[in-house]
């Protein structure tokens, strides 16, 4: 769905209507469902991403975090991140590390006041793997992850070729055409 509608506003002119989103019957409009962010901050976003993965999965107790929630030290340089040369995440390898916890597809903080998002803080309060966009390797493998895996927020991947979260306790179904370019997937328990 994110990819249709990012083509049809980016190549065709489409404009999404904007949608009515009722919290504990408040309505606020949004425009854009799928999250999808300036592209100027989405360096901005990994980095976030990185860091609710980090403490979801019990980050502190990883076998190695090297790096990891240091500010002084480049995301890309932390334990099991690789990046481009534009600083763009291209591989998470954290196989045998200990991760413990739900699988970090979408994190959310929820909202401090009011009980709703306010303006567009609905997009920057999402973070996670789906918000990873030029992923290309992801092996979270043999660590200790539960919970459910949903295809819909990992059709973001465009460039995933290898997807590997085997040994861990995770349930759910895969469409099998996730990510046009995944060339090796393992999903097993």
């Amino acid at each position: 769905y994110c990819d249709f509608f990012n083509y049809a506003q980016n190549e065709l002119g489409h404009s999404l209507k904007p949608k009515s989103l009722n919290i504990n019957n408040i309505s606020k409009e949004f425009e854009n469902p799928c999250g999808q962010v300036d592209w100027s901050t989405a360096i901005q976003v990994e980095r976030a991403s990185l860091e609710a993965i980090y403490k979801g999965t019990n980050g502190q107790n990883w076998t190695n975090n090297a790096g990891w929630m240091d500010d002084t030290v480049d995301y890309c340089l932390w334990y099991g991140i690789s990046c481009d040369d534009d600083g763009y995440i291209t591989g998470i390898d954290l196989r045998d590390n200990n991760l413990v916890g739900q699988y970090p597809v979408y994190t959310r903080t929820p909202p401090t006041t009011g009980g709703f998002f306010s303006e567009n803080k609905w997009l920057y309060t999402k973070y996670g793997l789906a918000n990873i966009y030029n992923l290309k390797t992801l092996d979270l493998a043999n660590n200790k992850l539960t919970g459910t895996i949903d295809s819909r927020p990992l059709y973001n991947l465009n460039s995933l070729i290898h997807f590997d979260v085997s040994g861990n306790q995770l349930s759910g179904e895969l469409d099998a055409l996730i990510t046009p370019s995944l060339t090796h997937s393992d999903f097993s328990n």
